[in-house]
C-alpha cells in the first residue's frame, strides 16, 4: 500500500475519501493526521490524512480504530514493523490523557494488543508509544533514581519512591543494582508499588 494523501472539513470526510480510493472499511485503513487547522477566522476546518504502509493485521486496526472511535479521542495512529519489534505510534491532542499517571493508560492498552496479537500467533516485540514518552520516562525515572541512590548512600536513610508501574519500577530496581551497598525492594500490592532503597555497609 503506498502512502497517500486526503483531505477534508473534518476527520470522517477525510477518511470517506480514503474509503473510495481503497474500498475497504475504515476499521482496515492505517492513517495518521498530518494536518489539521481552522482559517483566520475559525470558520473553515481543515484536515489532511495520510494513510500508511500496510502494517498490522486488519484486527489490530480494527481494535485501534473501534478504541478511538468509541473514546471520542482525537488520535491517529501509526504502525512500523522492524525486524521482530511492532511499533504503534499515537499522535493527537487527546493523546496526554493516554499518558497521565506514568502512562497507565498507554500500558493498558498495550496489553490489550499483545493479548490480541498473541491469539493471532503473534511472537514479536509490541511497543505502543505516544510522543516519546517511554523513552523520556525512563530517562526521567533513571535520573530520578540516580539521585535518590546517591542520597541513600549519602546519608545511610531508607527512601521510598512514589507509587510506579512494573516497567517503571524495573528502571529503578536496575538503576540501585548499579550503587554499591543499596538495596531496592518493592512493597505494596496491585499494578503500583513503592520501591523502597536502603543501605548497608
Amino acid at each position: 500500500m503506498n502512502k497517500k494523501t486526503f483531505s477534508g472539513r473534518n476527520l470522517d470526510e477525510a477518511l470517506e475519501a480514503a474509503i473510495r480510493e481503497y474500498k475497504k472499511p475504515r476499521e482496515e485503513l492505517n492513517y495518521k493526521i498530518l494536518e489539521e487547522k481552522r482559517s483566520l477566522f475559525g470558520l473553515e476546518k481543515r484536515v489532511v490524512i495520510e494513510i500508511l504502509e500496510d502494517y498490522g493485521s486488519p484486527s489490530l486496526k480494527y481494535f485501534l480504530n473501534k478504541f478511538i472511535l468509541n473514546s471520542n479521542f482525537n488520535i491517529s495512529y501509526s504502525i512500523e514493523k522492524k525486524d521482530n519489534l511492532l511499533t504503534i505510534n499515537l499522535k493527537g491532542e487527546d493523546v496526554s490523557y493516554l499518558l497521565k499517571n506514568y502512562g497507565e493508560g498507554l500500558d493498558a492498552l498495550q496489553y490489550l494488543i499483545e493479548k490480541l496479537l498473541q491469539k493471532e500467533g503473534y511472537e514479536g516485540e509490541v511497543l505502543l508509544d505516544a510522543s516519546n514518552f517511554r523513552e523520556n520516562i525512563k530517562q526521567k525515572i533513571e535520573k530520578l533514581a540516580h539521585s535518590l541512590c546517591k542520597k541513600v548512600k549519602k546519608e545511610g536513610k531508607t527512601i521510598q519512591t512514589k507509587p510506579l508501574p512494573p516497567n517503571l519500577r524495573k528502571i529503578v530496581h536496575l538503576t540501585a543494582a548499579k550503587f554499591e551497598g543499596v538495596e531496592s525492594k518493592s512493597q505494596g500490592s496491585g499494578y503500583f508499588k513503592r520501591i523502597f532503597l536502603s543501605y548497608k555497609k
